[in-house]
């Protein structure tokens, strides 16, 4: 008799489809409809975790399988975070029951060490803080510590080997370590990178001073501590960065690096230059509805170039610099790039103005940078950005000054705010450009089989209203972005401009047609979604 096997599922069928292609070299094969599937079924992130588990060595014997399942563990916990931060509880709590079965599977020996430091590192790459459960149970499996609980004895070896591993560079070690450490308690993680600081090895020294820029302040403050005590033994490319690093912390954590540059520069450490460097291009993504931006900058590397990216949303998201590449491939990436989003090409003062303000919205939330952003500072060359928020009366008054008045005249500003849902330069730009939170997701549900004119309207002079000051500045920033392109382009940006102005001036958003598309787009996706 023939014993039925068990029936696959979709999660199945993607991480084997993933695992194919890690296995023969390429990049996991992400797609529209795999971006789909992950957030109609967010409840997979348990079988995703299972079957990570269940072949991932040494407790399985298919690593590429395993890999392929926490590859979509990933994107699961990345597309729930999505949720969070639009203020979905239900995805909050999704989370939080996540991470609870995980400590249960610590606590009854079916997760080893390894298994938890990839469960952390899919947290840390979805921007999800470990739980305190998470870092408990984290800290009681064997191999975190040694028997007396603290770092390894020869802590100098352990880091020579983890330097060695990296091939002594500095961003790949502190970027590795926080990724592998995001599930330990937090003393811990103070602990590795004080350690760092005091090894006694320059190359360790050197890590330490980029664990200013952890995710997490406790660790931010300890090494800064450290630092202070070896501020002698400091390079002089060391201190270039702990400038360059400075401002880009909370305000009220700048005096401790202050600290470590003087007794640095007391000691006789000069300030290294930047290294050659430069911008050859920049091109920049439209300004998604989630108020996201992407750059692109390509910089020269000998015969080949190299590709760094800044990612925005309400601060510095993350930033990055690849590897080298060549001309062909770079061209192919960028090309690649704007099938997916809109794409222009624009100015380094419009890099520069885009960074100081997202720079400005982390520190103000207490945040500090990721660290690539710093590689991506070496690369170009060097970059003076300081957290300076974009002022919206001054950036708009600008673009209006160089509105023609007769589009300012009434009757032609109300024909261009009418007509304002059909400008071309839009159609790229816009199907993003809707709502998505509890408080309109429960406005649209409770008005099941309302005609959507009269739902629009209704939503216009509700939940969209309160939130006029956030989409005046989605479009004053589309205004920005499309002023960069060259005159003979002739984009909508003065039309945009009016819109963001009449926003601003509080003007009736039912007036305005590109708000009402706002409105309608609202119900069509989450009618369609099932968000309700």
């Amino acid at each position: 008799m023939v014993r039925a096997q068990p029936k696959s599922s979709s999660t199945d069928d993607y991480a084997r489809l993933i695992a194919r292609a890690v296995a023969k070299g390429r990049p996991p094969p992400f797609s529209d409809d795999l971006d789909r599937y992950c957030e109609s079924s967010p409840r997979e992130i348990f079988t995703a975790f299972a079957g990570a588990a269940r072949h991932m060595p040494p407790a399985g014997k298919d690593e590429a399988l395993g890999i392929g399942y926490l590859f979509l563990l990933q994107r699961l916990l990345e597309h729930l975070r999505y949720r969070t931060d639009c203020g979905y509880a239900d995805a909050a709590k999704l989370i939080a029951d996540f991470q609870a079965d995980v400590v249960t599977r610590v606590e009854a020996g079916q997760v080893d060490a390894r298994m938890l430091v990839f469960v952390g590192g899919a947290l840390h790459q979805s921007k999800i803080p470990a739980s305190p459960e998470l870092a408990a149970a984290s800290a009681k499996l064997p191999n975190n510590e040694d028997e007396g609980g603290s770092l390894p004895t020869d802590i100098r070896a352990a880091l020579g080997g983890i330097l060695e591993a990296c091939g002594g560079d500095p961003f790949m070690v502190v970027g590795s370590l926080i990724e592998s450490s995001h599930a330990m308690p937090v003393e811990n993680r103070s602990s590795l990178a004080g350690a760092m600081a005091l090894a006694g090895i320059p190359e360790a020294r050197a890590a330490a001073v980029l664990f200013l820029l952890d995710p997490d302040s406790a660790v931010r403050r300890a090494v800064a501590g450290s630092l202070g005590q070896v501020a002698a033994s400091l390079t002089s490319t060391d201190v270039r960065r702990l400038i360059a690093m400075r401002n880009w912390r909370p305000e009220d954590e700048r005096a401790e690096v202050d600290a470590v540059i003087r007794k640095a520069r007391g000691a006789g450490v000069d300030c290294a230059q930047w290294q050659a460097g430069g911008i050859e291009a920049i091109v920049a993504s439209a300004i998604d509805g989630s108020t996201t931006q992407g750059f692109l900058l390509v910089s020269p590397a000998g015969r080949k170039k190299r590709v760094s990216s800044v990612l925005t949303k309400g601060g510095i998201t993350d930033a990055l610099s690849g590897e080298p590449e060549s001309v062909r491939r770079i061209e192919a990436n960028l090309a690649g790039a704007g099938t997916n989003t809109p794409m222009l090409a624009v100015s380094r003062p419009y890099l520069d103005r885009a960074v100081a303000h997202h720079l400005a919205l982390t520190t103000e939330k207490r945040e500090a940078v990721p660290l690539g952003l710093l590689q991506v500072a070496e690369t170009i060359g060097g970059a003076d950005w300081r957290p300076t928020r974009i002022a919206f009366g001054e950036a708009l008054a600008g673009l209006i000054a160089d509105v023609p008045k007769t589009m300012c005249e009434p009757a032609a500003l109300a024909s261009v705010l009418r007509k304002s849902d059909e400008l071309a330069d839009l159609d790229a730009v816009a199907p993003s450009w809707f709502e998505d939170d509890p408080e309109v997701a429960q406005v649209v549900d409770g008005a099941r089989g309302r005609d959507h004119a009269k739902l629009a309207s209704y939503l216009l002079q509700s939940v969209l209203a309160r939130h006029r000051d956030r989409w005046a500045e989605t479009v004053l920033r589309t205004a920005l972005w499309m002023h960069e392109a060259p005159p003979e382009a002739d984009l909508c940006w003065r039309e945009l401009a009016l819109v963001a102005k009449a926003l601003a001036d509080g003007r009736d958003m039912t007036e305005i047609g590109l708000m009402r598309d706002i409105a309608l787009r609202t119900i069509a996706v989450l009618k369609s979604a099932g968000r309700m």
